[in-house]
């Protein structure tokens, strides 16, 4: 495991060594936090954290979640010294993943000492810059974004192309404002990423229907409300995921590492 080099002698007590890097590498290899978060509250919980921490990868947010549910701003040793801060003796980092390695300590700004700060504001999403980015980058990845609703497909704006066309075919409505359009076009993504039309030859997401329609609308409901909401943009889809939360005691079964994946994809297409 390696040291930051502001704290050489600081070694992970036995609970956050070798157990714990397992505990982190994927959720779905680990029974007993796919149980934590079938729970709907729990599962309710995880996902206002993903949302409000936006300025983490949605991966990195959840990853977070699972060691400190309570954090509300964290950055690195060196990152707390920029800004007059540092961490406590004895406070405990958490673990995510690094661009270009593997793993970076982070702290809370409850475990840290120094200068006040307050969290920046974080500026507005462009949406129409994430609607047009979003939709020329999924184009290069043989999804057509067309200016028309689909009259023979009443439950969804997604579709397999036809000869001639596109591999993928998703239909918006130009009725729509640019956010209602960006909510229709992360929540059909979100179908297609996710594996929910089945096997797609030479396409590099997973092939896998989902076990009913709740099931499926809930996944991609999911997605939605994580990248939408992380871009304050309102959605359908995670109304209806909200409402399952209120109304049942526990989430279908899912893939919470792909939903993730999934969501940390459709947010880095849109910017």
């Amino acid at each position: 495991m390696h040291q930051s080099p502001l704290f050489p002698d600081w070694q992970p007590p036995a609970a956050a060594g070798e157990e714990r890097l397992a505990e982190l590498r994927a959720f779905d290899e680990l029974g007993h936090l796919a149980r934590r978060y079938r729970d709907s509250r729990t599962f309710g919980r995880l996902l206002d954290f993903v949302i409000k921490m936006r300025d983490l990868s949605p991966y990195n947010a959840a990853l977070l979640h699972v060691q400190k549910p309570e954090a509300s701003m964290v950055h690195t040793a060196a990152e707390w010294l920029q800004l007059g801060r540092q961490p406590l003796a004895g406070a405990q980092p958490a673990l995510l993943l690094h661009p270009g390695g593997p793993l970076q300590f982070v702290f809370d700004v409850g475990e840290t000492s120094g200068a006040p700060v307050t969290p920046p504001a974080m500026a507005p999403a462009d949406i129409g810059d994430r609607l047009e980015n979003t939709i020329e980058r999924v184009r290069r990845e043989g999804v057509a974004v067309v200016g028309r609703l689909f009259e023979q497909e009443p439950r969804g704006r997604l579709r397999r192309g036809k000869a001639g066309e596109a591999p993928f075919t998703i239909g918006l409505d130009e009725a729509q404002d640019e956010a209602a359009r960006y909510a229709t076009l992360v929540y059909e993504l979100a179908r297609l990423f996710l594996g929910h039309l089945g096997e797609c030859r030479g396409c590099d997401w997973p092939a896998r229907p989902p076990a009913d329609d709740i099931s499926g609308r809930f996944e991609a409901g999911v997605v939605a409300a994580i990248v939408c909401g992380r871009a304050s943009v309102p959605t359908e889809a995670g109304a209806f995921v909200r409402g399952y939360l209120q109304n049942f005691a526990e989430v279908p079964e899912l893939s919470l590492d792909l939903l993730l994946r999934v969501s940390g994809r459709l947010e880095r297409l849109g910017k």
